[in-house]
Protein backbone atom coordinates (compact mmCIF):
# COMPACT_ATOMS: atom_id res chain seq x y z
CA UNK A 1 0.00 0.00 0.00
CA UNK A 2 1.57 3.49 -0.89
CA UNK A 3 0.51 6.67 0.84
CA UNK A 4 1.19 10.16 -0.72
CA UNK A 5 1.99 12.48 2.38
CA UNK A 6 2.49 15.82 1.69
CA UNK A 7 4.05 18.28 4.17
CA UNK A 8 3.55 21.93 4.24
CA UNK A 9 4.77 25.01 5.63
CA UNK A 10 8.58 23.31 6.52
CA UNK A 11 10.96 25.76 8.19
CA UNK A 12 13.37 26.61 5.43
CA UNK A 13 16.16 26.25 7.38
CA UNK A 14 15.15 23.00 8.35
CA UNK A 15 14.56 21.71 4.54
CA UNK A 16 18.16 22.97 3.23
CA UNK A 17 19.32 21.16 6.26
CA UNK A 18 17.34 17.49 4.73
CA UNK A 19 18.61 18.30 1.43
CA UNK A 20 22.42 18.55 2.81
CA UNK A 21 21.59 15.54 4.38
CA UNK A 22 19.87 13.99 1.33
CA UNK A 23 22.84 14.94 -0.92
CA UNK A 24 25.42 13.21 2.03
CA UNK A 25 23.49 9.74 1.55
CA UNK A 26 23.24 10.21 -2.20
CA UNK A 27 19.09 9.90 -1.48
CA UNK A 28 16.46 12.34 -3.16
CA UNK A 29 14.62 14.48 -0.43
CA UNK A 30 11.93 12.29 -0.92
CA UNK A 31 14.02 9.30 0.68
CA UNK A 32 15.59 10.87 2.90
CA UNK A 33 13.07 12.07 4.98
CA UNK A 34 11.19 8.56 4.77
CA UNK A 35 14.37 6.83 6.32
CA UNK A 36 14.57 9.65 8.79
CA UNK A 37 10.81 8.85 9.99
CA UNK A 38 11.30 5.29 9.23
CA UNK A 39 14.61 4.97 11.75
CA UNK A 40 12.48 7.39 13.86
CA UNK A 41 9.29 4.90 14.39
CA UNK A 42 11.49 2.22 14.75
CA UNK A 43 13.84 3.50 17.67
CA UNK A 44 10.68 4.53 19.09
CA UNK A 45 8.89 1.06 18.88
CA UNK A 46 12.33 -0.44 20.38
CA UNK A 47 12.05 2.03 23.52
CA UNK A 48 8.52 1.08 24.06
CA UNK A 49 8.92 -2.29 23.73
CA UNK A 50 11.83 -2.26 26.32
CA UNK A 51 10.18 -0.17 28.36
CA UNK A 52 7.18 -3.00 28.36
CA UNK A 53 9.74 -5.32 28.79
CA UNK A 54 11.09 -3.77 32.31
CA UNK A 55 7.22 -3.21 33.38
CA UNK A 56 6.90 -6.86 33.33
CA UNK A 57 10.24 -7.48 34.94
CA UNK A 58 9.34 -5.36 37.94
CA UNK A 59 5.41 -7.08 37.60
CA UNK A 60 7.17 -10.69 38.09
CA UNK A 61 9.78 -9.88 40.66
CA UNK A 62 6.95 -8.37 42.82
CA UNK A 63 4.65 -11.58 41.79
CA UNK A 64 7.80 -13.69 43.32
CA UNK A 65 8.21 -11.20 46.33
CA UNK A 66 4.75 -12.66 47.40
CA UNK A 67 4.21 -15.93 46.31
CA UNK A 68 2.62 -17.73 48.46
CA UNK A 69 1.64 -14.79 50.58
CA UNK A 70 -2.04 -14.56 51.91
CA UNK A 71 -3.39 -11.35 52.00
CA UNK A 72 -6.63 -10.26 53.73
CA UNK A 73 -9.63 -8.84 52.37
CA UNK A 74 -10.14 -4.96 52.84
CA UNK A 75 -13.45 -4.32 52.22
CA UNK A 76 -14.44 -4.70 55.80
CA UNK A 77 -11.68 -2.81 56.85
CA UNK A 78 -12.80 -0.08 53.93
CA UNK A 79 -16.37 -0.23 55.71
CA UNK A 80 -15.33 0.66 58.77
CA UNK A 81 -13.21 3.46 57.67
CA UNK A 82 -15.80 4.82 55.84
CA UNK A 83 -18.52 4.36 58.62
CA UNK A 84 -16.20 6.49 61.04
Amino acid sequence: MTTQVVLGNINPSVLEKLQVLAQHHNRTLEDEVKAILENFVEDKLVTQESEQAQAWAKIDAARQRHFGKTFSDSVELLREDRNR
